[in-house]
């Protein structure tokens, strides 16, 4: 896996790093949801009938952990100058601010951090870098 980010903008590498640690987020909080439900025991989640606690965080658990794969793959793409990478960030960050709402007064943070991401990604050298052709 060959990425050109010699000749990347700061724009693009931040904006990189930033999908970075939302994947390493997505999978520490994928593993702690898949592999350490019985650890959660704060969180009210609904119970069966027979008290036994739903498969719901190892669901989502596992979700967590392929986004996380998502989003190295939109890393890679990014760094080799993909456009897909650019629409797949504007979707997961459209997504992400919705959620943030969900999140509030927390999700402001989320918010924030992928209005950020989009404005990287739209400035203006990181726009003559995908245009670029090395």
């Amino acid at each position: 896996m060959v990425m050109k980010t010699c000749n990347a903008p700061k724009s693009v590498l931040v904006a990189g790093g930033l999908v970075g640690l939302g994947a390493v987020f997505n999978f520490g909080i994928g593993l702690l949801f898949s592999l350490t439900p019985e650890t959660l025991k704060a969180i009210e989640v609904p119970r069966t009938p027979s008290g036994a606690p739903p498969q719901l965080l190892i669901v989502s658990g596992v979700a967590c952990i392929a986004f996380g794969f998502v989003y190295l793959w939109v890393i890679k793409e990014l760094f080799n100058k993909s456009h897909i990478a650019v629409v797949l960030i504007y979707t997961i960050a459209s997504i992400n601010i919705l959620f943030g709402l969900f999140r509030w007064p927390v999700g402001l943070i989320f918010i924030a951090i992928n209005l950020y991401v989009v404005f990287l990604v739209r400035s203006d050298s990181a726009k003559k870098w995908f245009s670029s052709s090395d």
